[in-house]
């Protein structure tokens, strides 16, 4: 086998480029074949785009509403101070949820059998609920589950009824007097 002279290989190349350069367009229907397809794949794009925004903020959502409730029952099973609980609750629960409705942070005590009961009694539960509405962008084509309102519970067997209510500040002293369990 012989190996090309470069000036050859040179003299055709150029020939080729000239050639298509000045020669007109054999395949003008595809001029528009990018445009077409821009217009088609970037609404897909945009859709992919805003629905990992939004089902992203949505479980970001989920997973405060399931912490904010177990750290409040938690807090309850060894009998803190409900006003201060519930308080703080509210404050990290504030954070995901939008819309003029503030969050929702409820508490029940109840034995196993969910008898509901006033005050804790050691060996029953206590179930806490954080509720609010999540973000929705409302694309027809991106729905949440119950239209993005967050409900999420937490149960906890109540391990100590102190005589008085323990602070919230972590000093573990009593309040006297005002609060509810």
């Amino acid at each position: 086998m012989r190996c090309p002279n470069p000036h050859d290989l040179a003299r055709r190349l150029a020939r080729t480029i000239a050639h298509r350069i000045a020669s007109p367009r054999s395949d003008r229907g595809d001029q528009g074949a990018a445009a077409l397809e821009f217009g088609l794949v970037f609404p897909v794009v945009l859709l992919v785009i805003f629905g990992i925004i939004q089902y992203g903020y949505h479980f970001w959502s989920l997973h405060t509403a399931a912490a904010t409730a177990r750290e409040a029952a938690r807090r309850l099973i060894v009998g803190t101070d409900w006003g201060c609980t519930h308080a703080e609750a509210i404050a990290f629960a504030d954070s995901p949820a939008v819309g003029s409705t503030p969050p929702e942070v409820t508490r029940r005590y109840h034995t196993e059998g969910g008898v509901t009961q006033d005050a804790p009694v050691v060996g029953s539960m206590v179930t806490v609920t954080v509720s609010f509405q999540s973000l929705d962008i409302g694309l027809p084509l991106l729905p949440l589950p119950s239209e993005g309102r967050v409900t999420e519970t937490a149960p906890a067997r109540i391990e100590s009824v102190p005589p008085r209510r323990l602070k919230c500040d972590g000093t573990q002293d009593y309040v006297e007097g005002v609060g509810t369990y």
